[in-house]
């Protein structure tokens, strides 16, 4: 038997035998039991489903940006591309670089970085993603739209 059939069973012989040892008369108390499992057979899904259209750990970025900038908003959009290229070079903070097979790589505390690959700058609560475009022993230039801007490893 499956637990759906036990579940069944012990539905029906449950509250009819406790009315029979109670002295009352088991017909009722099975019509109503009859009546409520009848009920639960019908409606295998929930009356109210959910449905979750965005995932609320991990917002896209562009969410990020219209939560965070809020009244920054003119503001951002009044610096210039020059300027904010600038910016977010300077929060970029790598800990060195190395050549790895003839690669140069761009190294961070826990990961290290190739030219090409993309990272993801915050600033004033927004979220940038900028391109490493070339590696040098002391310097790094990232791009961001069509504006680059070079860096001195510390």
């Amino acid at each position: 038997m499956t637990r759906r059939t036990l579940f069944l069973v012990f539905l029906l012989v449950g509250p009819v035998g406790a009315a029979w040892a109670q002295g009352r008369d088991p017909g009722a108390a099975r019509e109503k039991v009859l009546a409520d499992t009848a009920r639960l057979l019908q409606g295998g899904t929930a009356s109210a489903t959910l449905s979750v259209s965005k995932d609320p750990f991990n917002p896209p970025a562009a969410d990020l940006r219209v939560a965070a900038a809020g009244s920054k908003e003119g503001e951002m959009s009044a610096r210039n591309p020059a300027e904010l290229i600038g910016l977010l070079v300077d929060r970029i903070q790598p800990t060195g670089s190395m050549m790895l097979g003839g690669e140069p790589y761009l190294l961070f505390t826990e990961r290290r970085q190739k030219i090409g690959d993309k990272i993801g700058v915050s600033l004033e609560g927004v979220e940038y993603i900028v391109e490493i475009v070339n590696i040098t022993n002391s310097r790094f230039r990232i791009r961001y739209q069509d504006n680059e801007a070079e860096r001195t490893i510390k």
